[in-house]
């Protein structure tokens, strides 16, 4: 069985799992991706979304901040940013949108823009938005980024929109949150991974794990030839040969499948 058809198993089994909500099952545990509490189905809480409780309005909750962590913590140091590509239902919906990017990724404009270094600096966007909308401005303001996240209106607002129209009431945000899920479908539809390299703050909690993680995918220089096969299939734009624990790497084994060599593994504790 290929490392493609197995991922593409778990990808539905985490999804299936995220909403056994509809089978009244609830649990206290959060999510070690990015999925929103507020989904009718939802089958525990969003990261992000518990530590914005624990700091809303300055109202420190340290066991509401503390718990989503550790729960990242303890998966992500054995997998690293995995979760990622082999859990996250957002990233089983831009597995959906691959084909249309990647034609999009061959034209010339793309090609030049993602030769550009501006690409490195914009993927630290997701750091600023997890420490100034997910963390600063829930704790001074309120809740902000889960008023226009486009996670939150995919799998909260319209499953409650399409299971009880009637009875839903829209917020102050709503229309500035339905241009940013129209933005967001457009970067997930023409951009690899987009969602994932730029902005998703659930994965720059997770991404600095695989500096230090049991399970890394490891580049053998004695046998890369440099052909480059594993960068042109890279989801997330990783220049492959090069990489050494980097923390965009979301372990989803693409780059192992095509390596004409066999220079390319999944290591375990650096063996």
């Amino acid at each position: 069985m290929s490392i493609r058809f197995k991922r593409l198993i778990t990808q539905f089994g985490f999804l299936i799992g995220a909403n056994l909500g509809a089978l009244r099952i609830k649990t206290g545990f959060c999510y070690p991706f990015f999925y929103c509490h507020g989904c009718p189905y939802s089958l525990a809480g969003c990261p992000l979304g518990t530590i914005e409780h624990g700091v809303y309005k300055g109202k420190i909750v340290f066991q509401l901040i503390l718990f989503p962590i550790l729960i990242i913590a303890a998966i992500s140091l054995i997998f690293g940013r995995a979760a990622c590509g082999w859990a996250c239902p957002i990233g089983l919906l831009q597995r959906g949108t691959a084909k249309l990017a990647k034609k999009i990724k061959n034209t010339k404009i793309a090609k030049k823009i993602g030769e550009n270094k501006i690409d490195s600096y914009i993927r630290y966007s997701k750091y600023v938005i997890l420490i100034t909308l997910g963390i600063i401005t829930t704790a001074t303001i309120g809740f902000m980024f889960t008023d226009i996240c486009p996670v939150g209106f995919l799998t909260g607002t319209i499953p409650i929109l399409a299971t009880n129209p009637s009875g839903y009431q829209p917020g102050s945000f709503f229309n500035v949150a339905l241009v940013i899920f129209l933005l967001f479908l457009l970067l997930i539809s023409t951009i690899g991974r987009g969602w994932c390299r730029y902005f998703c703050p659930v994965g720059s909690m997770i991404a600095p794990f695989n500096k230090v993680s049991l399970v890394e995918v490891k580049v053998n220089q004695d046998l890369c030839i440099h052909c480059n096969a594993c960068t042109k299939v890279c989801p997330m734009g990783i220049n492959v040969p090069e990489m050494s624990r980097s923390t965009e790497c979301i372990l989803c084994g693409k780059c192992i499948e095509v390596c004409p060599k066999n220079a390319i593994s999944y290591k375990i504790g650096g063996k």
